[in-house]
């Protein structure tokens, strides 16, 4: 994909097509890292951010998820090493 720098008062912008925004999650605030072959952009905001809380939400409300849905969110990887 290629794309023009654009001026915007004394520096210089992307145009990022809507389809790419939507795709990595591209909102609010993004990370800018240089890399040996140039720049990487992603999102700040992690992919499942506030699922957990949403979850948490929806069970007050009275949902009751089956038990596969919420099987294995007390064993130790869960509770250790994912980042919700």
């Amino acid at each position: 994909m290629e794309t023009k720098l654009i001026k915007i008062g004394n520096s210089f912008g992307i145009r990022i097509p809507k389809s790419l925004i939507k795709q990595y999650n591209l909102v609010n605030e993004i990370e800018i890292d240089p890399t040996r072959n140039g720049i990487l952009i992603k999102s700040k905001t992690k992919a499942r951010a506030g699922w957990e809380k949403q979850l948490e939400t929806a069970i007050k409300a009275g949902y009751k998820p089956d038990d596969e849905l919420t099987e294995g969110f007390t064993d130790e990887f869960t509770e250790t090493e994912w980042q919700w």
